[in-house]
């Protein structure tokens, strides 16, 4: 018989490790709209490896799309929801430029000090 202990650990760890599921497909930075979002600081890039970056900065979003659901959670579907500032953009495009790659944007969260948190990928072109 499991014992009790054994038993909470193992749902912990599985809430824990659905916690940190991507909300939204990888999609192209350039496909990204950033008409409503702007960033209060300059961007900076806080992680940086042969193929991937995460940019950090605080922004300000200027309202929503009511029909969106920015919290849409193991879904399919396009988050149309998400923007990135286009300074944000521009840095991530550069950065994988230089490689000869494509920036892929795979979502945002934030961090202790509640500064938004990029993720991107640099991956090859489609030719």
């Amino acid at each position: 018989m499991i014992r009790k202990s054994t038993l909470v650990i193992a749902v912990l760890f599985a809430v824990g490790l659905a916690g940190c599921a991507s909300t939204q497909p990888p999609r192209d930075v350039d496909t990204i709209q950033s008409s409503k979002s702007k960033t209060l600081t300059d961007p900076k890039i806080t992680e940086s490896d042969g193929n991937s970056l995460e940019i950090t900065y605080a922004e300000i979003s200027m309202g929503f799309d009511s029909s969106c659901n920015p919290y849409q959670s193991f879904s399919d579907e396009l988050n149309d929801c998400s923007q990135l500032p286009e300074n944000v953009k521009v840095m991530a495009i550069a950065h994988c430029e230089v490689k000869d790659k494509k920036a892929v944007f795979h979502g945002s969260g934030k961090n202790l000090l509640q500064m938004t948190v990029s993720k991107f990928t640099c991956e090859t072109k489609n030719s």
